[in-house]
């Protein structure tokens, strides 16, 4: 599985891609982005992943900036202090929407509703992380 976090609190990229590694040890994490103007550019470059780890506030704006400028076909999990934003967030890819300080139990839960709109191979890879 391949993820990708957009995140501009280095403390809460760093927790954030500790989780990812811990609950999904077979996850690869290609980057961690901090603006809405690197993600764009990055999601224009066309690169697969198969799950986006999104905070709403970032360094430059808000991101749902991004699904204006391009298109992002990964489902994604918000991460964000804000709970003003949840009605939004569920017009994108959303799967999922966790207030801040992520919490490890919430982002399992998270990571299993991937388990209906993933391939075969990232379901059971997703069911590892159950067990």
């Amino acid at each position: 599985m391949k993820v990708l976090i957009i995140e501009d609190e280095e403390q809460a990229a760093k927790r954030m891609e500790s989780l990812v590694r811990e609950l999904l040890p077979h996850a690869e994490v290609l980057g961690v982005l901090d603006t809405v103007k690197k993600s764009v550019e990055w999601f224009k470059q066309g690169h697969l992943l198969d799950l986006v780890l999104m905070d709403i506030q970032l360094a430059d704006g808000i991101s749902f900036q991004i699904f204006e400028q391009c298109d992002v076909k990964a489902p994604v999990i918000f991460t964000t202090a804000y709970d003003a934003y949840a009605l939004k967030a569920f017009k994108v890819n959303s799967i999922d929407y966790i207030l801040k300080p992520i919490d490890k139990e919430e982002l399992r839960q998270a990571f299993a509703k991937l388990s209906t709109n993933t391939s075969p191979d990232t379901q059971q890879m997703l069911s590892s992380i159950e067990q």
